[in-house]
């Protein structure tokens, strides 16, 4: 019997080795709202984008199973802090509520936003006091500048909220609005995949610089230092830079 019983340990272990159990599963959150190329929807799931690309990255990096939540802006700290999801890229913390909650990686990418101007528009924006009179359209929620935010609040130009950048640029070409605001990675990857958006206007003033990094829920506190040392070495090969060349 002792030897039977031993020949079936060997014979697990060697199971066990050949084929790992995995530690943990990344569950991304992704908003459909953030439009192309942060999320490419087709047929109602996620195709492919930046949210998708970076986190089968990760996932990959780690030798961890990854799936994809749909999370509207709103709902993404909700779903975090009840364990829905235990993952997101590409966020800020002053955009997560409760993000002191969460472990945040080390900066994987910067971004810029500026004003979106169809190109019969010749304006030129350098200033906050060249807005005066216009009607702008931005994301529901969205926080910029506070320079920005003021012209707003003292309303020398009207802020148009909208749920998705597609509605956003539907507005701009029908001339509903004056400008939309869009940051310099999805304007890049519109105009690279559309005709009709190669000539926009893009302002000189920036209405937005941020860091963009990767937060984690508290399911996760045990493997920070994997996840994190996963990150860093992606970093350091150029990986997030990659992902995102291939969008713009």
């Amino acid at each position: 019997c002792l030897s039977v019983c031993m020949y079936r340990l060997l014979l697990l272990l060697l199971v066990l080795i050949s084929h790992p159990v995995t530690a943990f599963e990344l569950v991304f959150a992704y908003g459909a709202g953030n439009g192309a190329p942060f999320s490419i929807i087709k047929n109602g799931q996620l195709e492919s984008g930046l949210f998708k690309d970076i986190g089968e990255a990760l996932a990959s990096e780690l030798h961890v199973t990854v799936r994809f939540r749909h999370s509207p802006h709103k709902r993404t700290s909700l779903l975090l802090s009840d364990g829905t999801v235990n993952s997101v890229c590409m966020t800020h913390p002053d955009w997560i509520e409760g993000s002191e909650f969460l472990t945040w990686s080390e900066k994987t990418m910067e971004d810029y936003d500026h004003l979106i101007m169809l190109e019969s528009n010749h304006k030129i924006i350098r200033h906050y006091d060249d807005l005066k009179g216009m009607h702008i359209g931005a994301m529901t929620g969205y926080i910029y500048f506070p320079e920005f935010m003021a012209v707003f609040d003292l309303g020398l130009a009207k802020r148009r909220d909208m749920n998705s950048l597609d509605a956003l640029y539907s507005s701009l070409k029908a001339t509903r609005i004056d400008a939309v605001v869009d940051s310099l990675i999805s304007v890049r990857y519109r105009q690279k995949v559309n005709p009709d958006f190669k000539q926009l206007n893009i302002s000189e003033l920036a209405v937005y610089k941020y860091d963009l990094y990767c937060a984690f829920n508290r399911s996760l506190i045990s493997e920070t230092t994997k996840i994190n040392q996963g990150i860093r070495r992606m970093k350091e090969r150029g990986v997030f830079t990659e992902i995102l060349r291939r969008y713009q």
